[in-house]
């Protein structure tokens, strides 16, 4: 089931303006992806080139990343693909310098089953037209400079659509590794309904002509084609207050046709002096306002004494247990960064050993020694050194990911780390108030003439004991040269090269750890003297 079943409701199309030399926008569509169905549109930036690079990758990331597999939280799956577009972009640049500085807006609107979820950065948009009774409603707002102005009362929303600085963005794709896109209104899903219109659009469509002027062509009684190509147009004519075509403008339509929705359900974010409301589009705030005044005075009335301290302790209760998914979410999240951490590992001991054979086949080639190829071909010099510099390039760009994954992992661990010890100090308030009730509450602490042997993060006792087997004695020196070797690349590349590793066997630290696993304990003795031999002489 879809909400949009006949592709006749797709429209898509991205022009060049009057004043640019090159299209730096980028946009794209994917139908019964596992996680529903995309519709991306990205505005670059960074000159014509580092802009169309930067909105293409990004749109390509995002697509591929909800391809790649079905997130059960639709907000998880579209956060998860920014992320990965944003890192995508700030890697190619640092590994092509001419392209630094380059970036992007984002708008996804995806729709699973019945249900809409939206995310976006930048000033690109994302409205809602409702079918039945003709109104446009702005369903994000712009990060950008002039709607701060707007959202503090310094200027109205029609003086920041010429303000000087309206192109100044504050969020963006490619320019810092922390992403904050924006999401559905807390977190709930929209539900169109049959007739109404998704209008996803760079601010060459929405900078150029009016809110006012768009909802009367989405409301004209003609083809959804035709209403695009009439935007478009008009975009580029601009209108009395302004020239238009002073940007390239994309835009894509979706029509819905499938939807079991009598009534719209979303948020507006209009301006003031547009239609406000966000069911059924026909309430206002003050209608709003009076109703939910009349539903609080009702409860008010009916909750009193025990009612009030058993809601408050079951929400409690609740966000305790939302505290606790959101948890074990980052703790998976954390795993399968560890997993693309090690990935780049295995990248960068594979270019390393590649980097290897070709500095050989130079000295060679050098020597004036002929080389040839598998197939018979000859291998010269240039080609050679050709596919050198490709190498340290994509060393470079790897180690640049590395940190950038790290740092991820890094920023998780502390989310993790606080979580924790909310979730702790909590407990041990309750603890505290359980005692000062009166009541026995004691924890079951071990026996003194017992105590348990200290572990670390492989389960093996700590140094320090002298009760400590040798076996054991040697874990703990394995895991402190283990940790020491996490950090130290050179050590590595080393310890991979050395007799520790057979041929064939995949070089990275899982396999490392692996290996003292399974080994006997005499084996584990020459481990070590392995590892400390491969240590770099400083």
């Amino acid at each position: 089931m879809s909400l949009v079943n006949n592709l006749d409701n797709i429209f898509k199309k991205g022009v060049i303006g009057n004043v640019r030399k090159a299209q730096e926008d980028s946009h794209d569509m994917a139908l019964k992806t596992p996680n529903g169905d995309l519709f991306v549109v990205c505005d670059g930036m960074g000159g014509h080139v580092g802009g169309a690079k930067a909105s293409s990758l990004a749109v390509e990331s995002i697509i591929s990343y909800m391809k790649g597999q079905y997130y059960p939280n639709p907000i998880d799956a579209l956060n998860g693909s920014l992320q990965f577009a944003n890192m995508q972009i700030l890697g190619f640049a640092d590994a092509h310098p001419e392209y630094k500085g380059m970036g992007t807006t984002a708008c996804i609107v995806l729709m699973r089953d019945n249900d809409v979820w939206i995310a976006h950065a930048g000033d690109s948009r994302i409205y809602l037209y409702l079918g039945k009774e003709r109104q446009l409603h702005r369903i994000t707002r712009d990060h950008s400079l002039v709607q701060t102005l707007v959202d503090s009362g310094q200027i109205t929303d029609d003086e920041a659509e010429h303000h000087p600085n309206k192109n100044r963005i504050l969020k963006a794709l490619g320019i810092k590794p922390e992403l904050k896109p924006t999401f559905n209104h807390l977190n709930q899903p929209i539900h169109p309904k049959n007739g109404d219109i998704f209008l996803i659009c760079t601010d060459g469509l929405c900078g150029m002509i009016s809110d006012n002027t768009i909802e009367r062509v989405l409301g004209d009684n003609t083809s959804l084609a035709n209403k695009g190509e009439v935007l478009i147009s008009l975009a580029m004519q601009g209108e009395i207050v302004q020239p238009g075509g002073q940007d390239n403008c994309t835009l894509e339509l979706i029509q819905i046709d499938g939807s079991p929705f009598k009534t719209s359900y979303f948020h507006s974010e209009n301006p003031v002096g547009r239609p406000q409301g966000g069911q059924g589009g026909k309430g206002s705030r003050k209608k709003t306002t009076i109703i939910l005044a009349a539903v609080a005075a009702v409860v008010l009335a009916t909750i009193v004494g025990l009612t009030a301290l058993f809601i408050i302790n079951a929400k409690s209760n609740e966000q305790e247990k939302e505290r606790r998914a959101e948890l074990e979410k980052l703790k998976q999240e954390v795993k399968d960064w560890e997993d693309s951490l090690n990935r780049c590992d295995e990248k960068i001991n594979k270019y390393n050993n590649d980097k290897g054979t070709l500095d050989s086949q130079i000295k060679q080639l050098e020597k004036g020694k002929k080389l040839q190829t598998t197939e018979g071909k000859p291998i010269t010099i240039d080609d050679t050194k050709s596919k050198l510099e490709q190498i340290e390039t994509n060393i470079t760009y790897t180690n640049t990911n590395k940190e950038k994954v790290q740092k991820t992992i890094n920023n998780l661990n502390k989310k993790i780390d606080r979580i924790e010890k909310e979730l702790n100090k909590k407990n041990g308030n309750q603890d505290t108030k359980k005692a000062d009730k009166g009541k026995s509450f004691t924890k079951k602490t071990p026996k003194a003439e017992n105590p348990p042997s200290p572990v670390i993060a492989s389960g093996t006792p700590t140094t320090g004991d002298a009760s400590l087997s040798e076996e054991e004695k040697l874990n703990n020196e394995f895991n402190d040269l283990y940790n020491q070797l996490k950090t130290d690349e050179k050590w590595q590349l080393n310890v991979y090269l050395s007799p520790l590793f057979s041929k064939g066997t995949k070089k990275n630290m899982n396999t490392l750890k692996n290996l003292w696993e399974q080994n006997p304990i005499n084996k584990k003795k020459d481990m070590i003297s392995e590892i400390k031999k491969a240590k770099p002489k400083k």
